[in-house]
């Protein structure tokens, strides 16, 4: 089965549209979650105000240090930055450490989803497109954006694990395991960096950038996790002081 894609658009082109929507859906939902859980409703507002500046303005710089000046687009480590440089700007003014461990395990919680629903619009611009493939559910793109033979559909299977992700993430969460937010992290970095070996543009290197930042956070995270695990435990859902 081939999956047959158009990058001929007349209208505005869907991996716009998939950015918006993705920063759009994120940050209401972190919005959402940092009010039901203590935060002031102000600062809960100017996390929401500065992250997606923040966020386009580190993507598109991560794109360009790490192309030597060469290449300017988005990049979803970049990006990632940009997410939490806004809420540890905010954790910096409000001086509150409860309050900030909140604000960076929501974000942290809705990312996975924030990068499901974006790569639905890389997967129809056909950026970023996977290695050459032909087996079940190919993708061949043909128009002015991007034109391919048979590629692996690397984009959607983004989109499928790291809805996963998130949601197996917010049921955890909601159970309250104390371990939600560390797994989230864990299991969305592991993602990115496996399944960037299936893209097109990771042929002929070893690792790439992205791979080895996703892979030294996932480090990071087993050791918090480890650490935590030695920790007494502390049962629902922590919710920060007023």
């Amino acid at each position: 089965m081939t999956i047959h894609i158009d990058t001929s658009y007349k209208l505005i082109p869907p991996y716009v549209v998939m950015i918006v929507l993705s920063c759009a859906l994120g940050i209401a939902m972190q919005y959402i979650m940092n009010t039901k859980r203590g935060i002031e409703k102000r600062t809960a507002g100017f996390v929401a105000l500065l992250s997606p500046f923040m966020s386009l303005f580190f993507g598109l710089l991560l794109t360009y240090a790490a192309s030597g000046g060469k290449e300017f687009g988005l990049s979803s480590m970049g990006g990632l930055a940009g997410m939490y440089g806004s809420v540890l700007t905010l954790a910096l003014i409000i001086g509150d450490r409860e309050k900030s461990v909140v604000m960076f395990e929501n974000c942290t919680l809705v990312l996975p989803l924030m990068y499901s629903v974006s790569k639905v619009g890389c997967f129809l611009a056909g950026c970023c497109h996977g290695v050459p493939y032909s087996g079940p559910f190919c993708v061949e793109y043909t128009g002015k954006v991007t034109e391919t033979g048979s590629v692996f559909p690397v984009q959607l299977s983004e989109t499928l694990v790291f809805f996963l992700i998130f949601a197996a993430g917010m049921l955890m969460f909601a159970k309250g395991s104390r371990y939600a937010v560390n797994m989230v992290f864990i299991a969305s970095a592991a993602a990115k960096g496996l399944l960037d070996f299936t893209r097109e543009s990771h042929i002929g290197k070893l690792v790439s950038l992205n791979q080895i930042l996703c892979f030294l956070i996932m480090a990071v995270f087993i050791v918090f996790l480890i650490i935590k695990r030695k920790k007494p435990t502390c049962v629902g859902i922590r919710k920060a002081e007023q």
